[in-house]
């Protein structure tokens, strides 16, 4: 199991004025460090979750991702496309897992 709370002790504080590049950079560092998605994954465009995250248009932390809701994020569905028929499902831990960073998010904030 990741150590969340050695992970989130772990990232660099953000600083009081966050611009779009680095709210971008921030919901990498989150999928890739707490969720445990690898970079690669994410340029190949080969991960579920961030497909889903493209289709939904989050393309940032605090502009974007935490705007939604528990629900919102449970229910992430890749839509078919001509190329892929049948896209896989996104793993319900990876969901669960940035459900448990929004909360956390919440929390502190």
């Amino acid at each position: 199991m990741a150590d969340v709370p050695g992970t989130v002790a772990r990232l660099r504080k953000c600083p009081d004025a966050v611009t779009p590049a680095a709210d971008r950079q921030m919901l990498q560092i989150v999928i890739r460090d707490l969720v445990g998605i690898p970079d690669a994954d994410r340029v190949a465009g080969t991960n579920s979750l961030w497909n889903a995250f493209a289709e939904m248009g989050i393309q940032s932390f605090l502009g974007d991702l935490i705007t939604l809701t528990e629900q919102d994020i449970m229910d992430l569905q890749i839509r078919p496309t001509r190329a892929v028929a049948h896209p896989p499902p996104a793993p319900i831990m990876w969901k669960r897992k940035t459900v448990i960073v929004l909360a956390a998010h919440h929390h502190c904030s």
